[in-house]
């Protein structure tokens, strides 16, 4: 690999990309259309842009891995453009097997999901995958979704972060020289949806609420491992 040009390359200008580059000195962000001459052209299917991605420390990949032979050729490729990758995951990708039950980063993977099986293919080959909670924030507030009508079961229990919290952890764990490892990115606490109602004087309707109890955890033990002692979650439904 040549010499780095930055420190941090983003592929991909969404939600939490966005905020990390606003929030980094020295990175580069990609973009499928950009609206800014600072955006760096990058489409996964176009692999003429892939040359665009400059030589970086540090690639933090946002999308939503599907697994495909181009992607798997993709990854192969962006190993020669950086000294380590970083992969935003997502809990789902993790199989909920019972009610109640703690997920930690050795918990079962769901081998039916593609992004799951291409995840676990990157992080052997060296990638570190950041696993990701519900997100909430700006504009990605919960009782929008209670509003919106998504929330059918007003006894289930949701695990929540605040973007804030996703950037300054992310942030500290660039600095990391990780490999191989996935790391759940969660408070280590769940929010229940009556809670959450209750506080923005949302009522549920009597079909919600005669729902059963549904609840799991992600733990975080082990990203506590890598955070200050006195680091406090914010708290994501206020």
């Amino acid at each position: 690999m040549n010499a780095p040009i930055c420190e941090l390359t983003i592929l991909g200008n969404g939600y939490c990309g966005s905020r990390l580059y606003a929030n980094h000195s020295n990175a580069r962000i990609t973009s499928r259309t950009p609206t800014l001459d600072e955006h760096i052209y990058f489409q996964l299917d176009d692999q003429t842009s892939w040359h665009n991605i400059p030589t970086s420390k540090q690639v933090l990949w946002t999308f939503a891995c599907c697994n495909s032979d181009l992607e798997n050729r993709f990854f192969t490729f962006l190993k020669q453009r950086c000294e380590q990758v970083f992969i935003y995951s997502t809990t789902s990708v993790y199989e909920h097997k019972f009610e109640g039950q703690v997920i930690d980063e050795m918990s079962a993977i769901d081998r039916t999901k593609a992004r799951a099986l291409a995840e676990e293919n990157y992080r052997q080959q060296g990638a570190c995958l950041l696993t990701l909670c519900g997100i909430a924030g700006p504009d990605r507030s919960p009782i929008n979704w209670l509003i919106k009508g998504r929330i059918k079961n007003a006894n289930k229990e949701v695990n929540l972060i605040h973007v804030d919290d996703i950037v300054s952890i992310t942030k500290l764990l660039l600095t990391q020289k990780l490999a191989r490892i996935r790391l759940n990115l969660a408070p280590g606490k769940t929010y229940s949806w009556r809670d959450i109602a209750h506080t923005n004087n949302y009522i549920f309707s009597d079909e919600a609420l005669a729902h059963k109890a549904s609840k799991k955890l992600i733990a975080n033990a082990h990203l506590r491992n890598y955070l200050r002692q006195d680091y406090v979650f914010i708290n994501p439904i206020q």
